[in-house]
Formats: C-alpha cells, sequence, structure tokens
C-alpha cells in the first residue's frame, strides 16, 4: 500500500497554555474520527508563544511535563501518530535557564519514538540590535535519522524565522541582508534554508521532510512557497509544512500557509490563512519513485568530487555485514554511520582497541570514494573522542593498514589463525553492549 493519509494543523497559539493545549486535542479528535488521518503534523510552539524570552524560559516544562504527557495519551487514545514541532523543553536538572526546541514524533502507542534538537541557533547584529538566541536555547548536537512512520519514512526539522520588531516592506527590503537570517526574542532555525540537511535526509531514505514553523509575515510572503517547494524538488520527496498564523501579541505575527508540497513541486495543501484548523489529504508514496527513476538526480550527483559529510548516526543494521572473507555480525557493532562502521575487536592489543571501516570492501584505500573516505575519517573522530572518555585516556593512535604488507589487511585478516589471543563470541558481544551504549540511549 503506498497512500497515507496525512493530517496538517495549522494553529494561532498564545501565552494560554491551557487553551492551546484544548485546541490542541480537538483538532487531534477531529483529524482522527472526521478524517481518518493516520498523522498529525502540528506547527512550531504549539505548546505556546510568548511575547519574550524570560517569559518563554518560565512557561517551558520538561518532557515529562503536563503537556507532553497530555498528547502522549492523546495519540494512544486516538491510536494516530503525532508530528509535534518545536517544543519548548526544559530540563529539570539545569539550573541555567536554558531551554531546547525539540521535534518530537509520538507513535499510536503514545511512546515517543524520535527526538530532534534544533542544531541552528543564530547569533546576530540587527542594525543596533543585538539578536542571540544562544543566550537561552541549548545548541542540538545530533542529526537524527529518518523514522519509519505508517505514511513513510519521515525526517525531522524545525522552521522558525520571527521579527522582533514590525518593519515596512522598505525597511525589510534595505535590511535584506540581516532580516534573512535573524530571529526575534524567539529566535528560531531555519532548517528549510540549509538545503545540506534535507539532501542529508533524503539520502538516509527520508520520504517526507517535515517544517513545523512559526514564519515571520514579511519573509513568509517573499520565500516561504519558494523554498518549501524548492526542497521538495531538489530532493524528490514529499514537504509537510504545519504552521503558525495570525497575530500572537503586540508584537508578533505569523505568515500562515501550511503547505504539503509533492516530488514534482506541486502544491497539494494550502492551508492560506484559516486558524485554527485541520484538513487531511491522502499521498501516494509511489510517486516519490516514478519522479526519481524518470530524473534520477542522486544517481547523476558526481560523488567523485564532492560530497556531504556529517556525523548522523543511524539505527544499528539487523543484518550482519560481509567484510571481505568475514562475517561480523550485528550485536558486536557499537556505531554506524551512513557508510562506516565501528565494531569491537577479534583480537584487541589494549582496551578500546576497535576497527572502523566502509562498508564496501575494497582491495586498496585509494578505492574508495571522496564521500566514503570523508565519512571514514568524520566516523573515526567521533568514535575515538567518546572512547577516549569513556577509558579516561589522554591520546589515542589511529591506523591504516592499506595494501598486503601494511599488515592484517581484509583478505589477511587474522590469516595466521593462531586463536590463541582470539576472544570469543561472549566477550566481543559484552564489550559490544556496553560501548554502544555510549552512543546509543538504548542497546540494540
Amino acid at each position: 500500500m503506498t497512500t497515507a493519509r496525512i493530517a496538517v494543523c495549522q494553529l494561532n497559539s498564545t501565552a494560554d497554555k491551557l487553551l492551546n493545549l484544548q485546541i490542541g486535542q480537538q483538532l487531534i479528535r477531529q483529524a482522527k474520527e472526521e478524517q481518518q488521518a493516520q498523522i498529525i503534523f502540528f506547527p512550531e510552539a504549539f505548546d505556546f508563544i510568548c511575547e519574550n524570552k524570560v517569559k518563554t524560559v518560565e512557561q517551558s516544562e520538561s518532557i515529562d511535563g503536563h503537556i507532553m504527557q497530555t498528547y502522549r495519551n492523546l495519540a494512544k487514545q486516538y491510536q494516530i501518530w503525532l508530528s509535534l514541532g518545536g517544543f519548548h523543553q526544559k530540563f529539570p536538572t539545569d539550573t541555567s535557564n536554558r531551554i531546547s526546541n525539540n521535534h518530537l514524533l509520538i507513535n499510536s502507542d503514545g511512546q515517543i519514538v524520535s527526538q530532534y534538537a534544533k542544531i541552528h541557533l543564530f547569533d546576530v547584529l540587527a542594525g543596533a540590535v543585538q539578536m542571540k538566541e544562544s543566550d537561552y536555547v541549548n545548541y542540538g548536537m545530533e542529526i537524527v535519522s529518518p523514522v519509519q512512520t505508517p505514511v513513510g519514512k519521515i525526517g525531522l526539522g524545525i522552521l522558525k524565522e520571527v521579527n522582533k520588531f514590525k518593519k515596512s516592506l522598505k525597511d525589510f527590503q534595505q535590511n535584506v541582508c540581516v532580516w534573512l537570517l535573524e530571529g526575534s526574542l524567539k529566535h528560531r532555525s531555519l532548517e528549510y534554508r540549509f538545503a545540506e540537511y534535507a539532501r542529508l535526509l533524503t539520502e538516509l531514505d527520508a520520504q517526507i521532510l517535515t517544517y513545523p514553523s512559526a514564519f515571520t509575515k514579511h519573509t513568509g510572503e517573499a520565500h516561504w512557497e519558494i523554498l518549501l517547494r524548492a526542497r521538495a524538488i531538489e530532493n524528490q520527496c514529499f514537504v509537510v509544512a504545519a504552521a503558525q498564523v495570525g497575530q500572537h501579541s503586540a508584537k508578533r505575527e505569523s505568515y500562515g500557509h501550511s503547505l504539503i508540497v509533492d516530488p514534482w513541486g506541486k502544491v497539494l495543501l494550502d492551508l492560506g490563512l484559516d486558524a485554527p484548523v485541520v484538513k487531511t489529504i491522502e499521498i501516494d508514496l509511489s510517486l516519490i519513485k516514478t519522479v526519481r527513476e524518470k530524473m534520477p538526480i542522486s544517481q547523476q550527483r558526481r560523488r567523485d568530487l564532492y560530497s556531504l559529510v556529517s556525523t548522523c548516526k543511524v539505527p544499528i543494521q539487523s543484518e550482519p555485514i560481509h567484510w571481505g572473507q568475514l562475517t561480523i555480525t550485528s550485536s558486536q557493532l557499537i556505531y554506524q554511520s551512513s557508510l562506516s562502521f565501528a565494531t569491537v575487536n577479534k583480537k584487541p592489543v589494549v582496551p578500546g582497541h576497535l576497527l572502523v571501516s566502509p562498508f564496501r570492501c575494497v582491495d586498496r584505500f585509494c578505492d574508495l570514494t571522496a564521500e566514503e573516505i570523508s565519512d571514514l575519517f568524520t566516523t573515526v573522530k567521533h568514535v575515538a573522542k567518546i572512547i577516549e572518555q569513556h577509558y579516561n585516556a589522554k591520546s589515542f593512535s589511529i591506523a591504516v593498514q592499506d595494501g598486503e604488507f601494511a599488515g592484517q589487511t581484509v583478505k589477511l585478516a587474522h590469516h595466521d589463525k593462531n586463536v590463541k589471543h582470539w576472544r570469543t563470541e561472549e566477550e566481543m558481544l559484552a564489550e559490544a553492549v556496553q560501548l554502544r551504549k555510549l552512543f546509543y540511549s538504548s542497546s540494540t
């Protein structure tokens, strides 16, 4: 079955958290019972919108607080998935009055299956006004791998751009070099302005890119639809952007126009200026394959000349890795990126002696593509840093074995058959379980 029913909410959130929650509950009921939606996409700041950062921090809740617990219960009650973008998350143990702006994905059992903290914060000087989001918001430090859902594989993002002062169109044009990047007292990341981020998610097999938003009216009129359609066209996937709309306070106005865009760039849904409202449409995921077959952009990229590198971890695969003449089971893996993996060693020299390798097995190092080499060394750097901290070490060594006289290469691995120093499968599994916890929230 390639079709899916997805709902988009458009809100006019205020500082009244209880009222916002009641509206959200009504829209969930309507989307499920009247429109038979499988998933509902909520906009940025669905929980509340305050006038300044002090009140925003004060109103923020922990992930175990009333707001998120209520939405989890609603997801379970109505047996529906929820995409909740831009939750103002407070950390009970953090005494610095800092929060995180998180996008959470909740399944129909009420479980939080994925959580993304925005990675793009803005510290800018807009004329005489300095705007420093990092004063009160924590940077997200991780790119989250797309999540499989009943409506396809979803890549999470957050998009928000809100201006502090009302500007005339003339003033806006004169200050365009600033206003395209700035936020307000409530700065938000502009994930859809970063084409690389969208491409990375689709390289990780995302079928739907989602950009929950509370976008400023000025920049919305100029860029909102253009950029969302561009992300859909260049990545040949669906884009879902639930938005805030209208006047939230004397200082705050959002653009609205929540959109769903197909892989060809066609706008399938535009909610205009309505609020609060939820609408459901049916999308056909097979259109992704059709568009990509007719215009195979991904295959046409010159990966030998340029690449996209990230530290995005992906879930440990269940299938064994056939590495030359050897087989590495998934239970031995401690970390995995899109092109590389890290595993415990059969014959370690010292504690923390690990193997990091590309998935693709080649005879020589120079046979790897530029993208594979970049991913390999990025993975090495990430794994080495974590392992060094774990063992409280002050240094580490990296060795590249390339060629038959360089040591135990793939073809010659453990060629001596000296099993005296080999570890048992049980010993390797025990170490892998412990080290994997350093990279993943739970061992898988």
